[in-house]
């Protein structure tokens, strides 16, 4: 009697199918998968920015009887609005070079729109420097080089100087900030 060998190696085989996933299945295990790939090119396009953030508010000076008027002239008188007088100036830059925050205080008005008192007299300082007096032109109260971190906050605060000629009424301020970079930076 004759044994069929071909017979007892098929028995033997295991399926093909079953072959294959143990295969994989150690691959995977030791960490040798075949894995196809594919890669792009991600590219971000970040805009240069210089920009800024005040509050809708309204610098006002309320005088009242108890300390108006002063007992000699000329007579400082701190902003009342906003809270301290203090005006807070968001700035942030993402761009190298120089940038520059200004301010345009022009002459206070009187309701109707008549010049009442002149701008020299609304005096303002910066993060709690030196008083300075506007002009009614835009002056640069702030330079800084380069990219901010974040939001860069800058206290601007305002004052009235009276001389005692002014008439009594109301007046109103629009003072504008802007602010710009330097050009050829």
């Amino acid at each position: 009697m004759r044994l069929d060998r071909s017979h007892n190696r098929s028995s033997r085989r295991v399926p093909t199918r079953v072959a294959l996933s143990l295969v994989a299945t150690l691959l995977l295990l030791t960490g040798q998968s075949a894995v196809a790939q594919a890669t792009w090119l991600v590219e971000s396009l970040i805009p240069e920015v210089i920009s800024i953030r005040v509050p809708t508010t309204t610098i006002a000076f309320d005088l009242d009887q108890a300390t108006y008027p002063p007992a000699r002239f000329p007579a400082r008188y701190p902003a009342t609005q906003p809270t301290g007088g203090v005006l807070p100036v968001q700035v942030f830059s993402n761009a190298d070079g120089l940038w520059s925050l200004m301010l345009e205080v022009p002459d206070l008005l009187s309701e109707t729109g008549t010049t009442l008192v002149p701008a020299s007299q609304v005096l303002y300082r910066v993060n709690g420097g030196l008083w300075l007096h506007a002009d009614g032109t835009p002056q640069i109260v702030y330079s800084h080089d380069g990219a901010t971190v974040g939001w860069l906050e800058i206290r601007i605060e305002f004052a009235l100087e009276l001389d005692g000629s002014e008439k009594a009424g109301n007046y109103l301020i629009n003072a504008i900030v802007s602010a710009s970079r330097e050009p050829g930076f």
